[in-house]
């Protein structure tokens, strides 16, 4: 998937470098470009190898989502934590390998891009951290901040943005950097999105790029995918994991938009439905909007010979969801309705 969009991805970044809001709640703007050094650290939440790493992960994640204080963490039954589709989803995880490998090639072709396009920013580096694995966010952005680099911009690995996901990841960086560095003073006024690490010479900007969704490298990117099977398909159902609490709304609405720009690029040739379904690491509740329901809203529209495509259209890097929970439901809507033939879009991914 990452492959050949590489040069719409840095035009992104590239507007990104010049003005960009800050990691900090206040929304802060910052129009001069940064000389110097500048290294793009892109943000993932990780995933567990191993039933024994879901266990940590789902903990903390628990701990991190829900506010369930650290005293209590041992307690949370584990039936809550690991049941048959986290095991399943973590065995189809590693007979598929680990994201570590994309993530890699995918920064590496990143860094080339920038550094040929973008000369004017002087020398550019990528890396990845996570947020509940290795490297973690604490550990990079410490190296980061005391490497004398100029520039520091985060870039959650999520197009549409929301708490649970893209806002913990920007929360931690703004918990890390608040524990190694203080804001830059000038005239007496505290600059928030300027850092300067105590007793050291190295001080850095920071600036965060974290509401991309309406970048066309996400419509194009599945505009490229829904091409190639053009004449097969009759219709497109997508999906996204299900975000519940503060700011739901806002994430279900950016989900929509990035749904129609793809499907205006397709000049609207096919009936299409918005889906949500539960993420690996979330229990299993009951959704009005299902994939389930929105293709069996869908079937009527589509001409008979036709497929349905299934297109994770939040997921820009292969996941637990696309792995297994996603088949599974496509495997549940096939033995319910032997007269709908679905196409494993999805699976572009690998």
């Amino acid at each position: 998937m990452i492959h050949g969009y590489g040069r719409t991805f840095t035009q992104s970044l590239w507007k990104g470098l010049k003005r960009t809001t800050t990691y900090e709640r206040k929304c802060q703007t910052c129009s001069d470009v940064v000389k110097g050094k500048t290294h793009v650290l892109f943000l993932h939440m990780g995933q567990p190898r191993t039933e024994y790493y879901a266990k940590g992960f789902l903990r903390k994640s628990a701990n991190t989502f829900y506010q369930i204080p650290k005293k209590l963490e041992r307690y949370i039954p584990m039936t809550f934590l690991v049941n048959g589709r986290v095991r399943d989803a973590i065995a189809k995880y590693g007979e598929a390998g680990c994201i570590e490998e994309p993530l890699t090639t995918f920064t590496n072709r990143i860094q080339g891009s920038l550094n040929t396009i973008m000369p004017e920013f002087g020398n550019i580096s990528c890396s990845s951290a996570f947020l509940f694995d290795d490297p973690s966010i604490d550990e990079e952005l410490v190296n980061l901040g005391k490497n004398g680099y100029n520039h520091i911009v985060v870039f959650p690995l999520y197009p549409h943005f929301s708490c649970a996901r893209s806002g913990f990841l920007l929360n931690e960086v703004e918990r890390v950097l608040q524990t190694f560095t203080i804001p830059a003073t000038v005239d007496e006024r505290e600059v928030l999105c300027e850092r300067i690490v105590p007793k050291s010479s190295s001080s850095f900007h920071v600036s965060a790029l974290h509401r991309w969704s309406n970048h066309p490298i996400v419509s194009e990117y599945w505009l490229d995918i829904i091409q190639k099977h053009r004449d097969d398909v009759g219709g497109v159902v997508f999906c996204a994991p299900s975000i519940r609490g503060y700011n739901s709304k806002a994430y279900r609405r950016s989900v929509w938009s990035t749904c129609e720009r793809i499907m205006a690029g397709l000049d609207d040739s096919y009936p299409w439905r918005l889906s949500f379904f539960n993420a690996w690491d979330q229990w299993n509740l009951p959704l009005r909007d299902s994939v389930k329901a929105q293709t069996k809203r869908l079937t009527a529209c589509v001409a008979s010979g036709k497929q349905i495509a299934l297109i994770p259209v939040s997921s820009i890097l292969p996941d637990f969801n696309t792995f297994s929970v996603l088949p599974n439901i496509t495997k549940s809507l096939l033995a319910q309705k032997s007269d709908i033939v679905i196409d494993d879009v999805y699976l572009e991914y690998r």
